[in-house]
């Protein structure tokens, strides 16, 4: 077990963060929708255009083999579930300021709003 936090260079591209890995196809999760966020249509962060991936991120689809824990959104149920949500542009470019959107609670109910970085 850790006992500092490490931090670790993200590449360029699509990523999913879980409890695991980066895109680590041993999670369910990342398995169904990694390729989902692949094909939907990519934000555009300087238009405040993330339709796509909101919805993604509030969808409860998941593969049959995990049950609903493999969805984006879970339901809050036995005492775990989705809790907040958040969208993250991050430019190659130094002068470009990242871009981080927030929902407090479950995806499919919150509204998402800039944060102030």
């Amino acid at each position: 077990m850790a006992r500092a936090v490490e931090a670790f260079p993200i590449p360029a591209g699509l990523s999913m963060i879980t409890a695991r890995d980066r895109n680590d196809p041993a999670s369910h999760r990342i398995r169904f929708h990694l390729s989902r966020f692949e094909r939907a249509a990519p934000p555009d962060p300087d238009a405040g255009d993330w339709a796509e991936w909101q919805a993604l991120l509030a969808s409860r689809e998941h593969a049959a083999e995990a049950g609903p824990r493999g969805a984006m959104t879970l339901a809050p149920d036995q005492g775990y579930g989705t809790v907040s949500a958040s969208l993250i542009a991050l430019s190659a470019r130094a002068d470009v300021k990242p871009v981080w959107l927030f929902a407090p609670g479950a995806s499919d109910r919150g509204t998402f709003a800039p944060v102030e970085l």
